[in-house]
């Protein structure tokens, strides 16, 4: 089993990459997902955030507001810095689980999908990491665009991360997506040539 960690700053594309990657056979795991399915009312992780920051994080309905949250991770360091803490060694059990059952399943190519796979040192996970580049002002209009937000909303999100090119730089190989989806595709292609699925 070959594992790929996938990551990149906020809106570089990365959800492009994974779906074409399910396309060719591989079995992708998003810890954006694992983390929302976590935070659902009851589970541990939204009881613990609920018990650190209160009723203020909650929607009418008493489901977690993601936007909140969201506001206080990139804008209060000690406050993201708090709840990476509590969030990061649960969700580094389920992503070892996940793996020792793609093992068990005999799975070829694994990808995780990490945003922050070199913040919390995840690369021992992994074979080879992949990161996505866009320019600093495509990567903005996206967010703005995605979220709904301003410009400087979209600069806090962005500078709350690794800078990108750090990311770039440590990365084994770099997918820029910037050219459009064919040639995304065709670097993906190159990367898998010959060795994950000769066809």
């Amino acid at each position: 089993m070959y594992i790929i960690g996938l990551t990149g700053g906020i809106a570089c594309g990365k959800s492009a990459v994974t779906f074409y990657l399910k396309e060719r056979g591989a079995v992708v795991y998003d810890i954006d997902k694992v983390t929302r399915r976590l935070l659902k009312p009851g589970k541990k992780l939204f009881k613990m955030y609920l018990q650190h920051f209160g009723e203020k994080i909650l929607n009418e309905d008493g489901t977690l507001n993601r936007k909140a949250v969201g506001e206080i991770i990139f804008n209060d360091e000690t406050e993201r810095l708090w709840i990476n803490s509590v969030a990061h060694p649960i969700l580094l059990n389920h992503t070892r689980d996940f793996l020792v059952k793609c093992s068990e399943r005999g799975v070829g190519l694994v990808v995780l999908e990490l945003p922050l796979l070199f913040e919390v040192g995840w690369e021992f996970l992994v074979d080879e990491t992949w990161a996505t580049y866009v320019c600093l002002g495509k990567q903005i209009y996206r967010l703005r665009k995605r979220d709904n937000i301003t410009r400087e909303q979209a600069l806090a999100k962005i500078n709350s991360q690794m800078p990108t090119k750090e990311i770039c730089r440590r990365a084994d190989y770099v997918v820029r997506n910037t050219r459009g989806i064919k040639h995304l595709l065709g670097q993906i292609e190159r990367a898998l040539h010959g060795r994950f699925f000769t066809e």
